[in-house]
């Protein structure tokens, strides 16, 4: 089996929203791993997710429409995906198949408040 975990990071007070540590591949091999992460994650209702990929070594087609799926959860509870920091090879491919313009996509930690701002 392929490198994967997603590290879910305790509440601080007053967050808006929660945080994860995406690591290794995501792919159609750790896909449903990723999804089960992700509804431990939001059972407590959260709607606003940043998701740190600057430990994201590879990320399929099948990854990309977890994140999509993921998207659209939170969207439903008038939330917000944020993907933190992904690595060259990760934002490439985001890049190449056009979802930097679906992806709020934040390169600093400094960016990370503002992307969270009700649209």
């Amino acid at each position: 089996m392929k490198n994967y975990d997603l590290v879910i990071r305790d509440t601080e007070e007053g967050a808006q929203f929660r945080k994860a540590d995406l690591v290794g591949c995501l792919d159609s091999h750790t896909v449903i791993a990723f999804e089960k992460s992700i509804d431990t994650l939001l059972e407590d209702g959260t709607s606003n997710v940043l998701l740190n990929l600057e430990n994201l070594s590879y990320i399929s087609s099948a990854g990309i429409s977890a994140l999509m799926s993921l998207t659209y959860r939170l969207r439903q509870r008038n939330g917000e995906l944020v993907l933190l920091k992904p690595t060259e090879k990760v934002f490439r491919v985001f890049k190449t198949l056009g979802f930097t313009s679906i992806f709020k996509i934040v390169t600093s930690d400094e960016e990370v408040d503002a992307s969270f701002t009700p649209h």
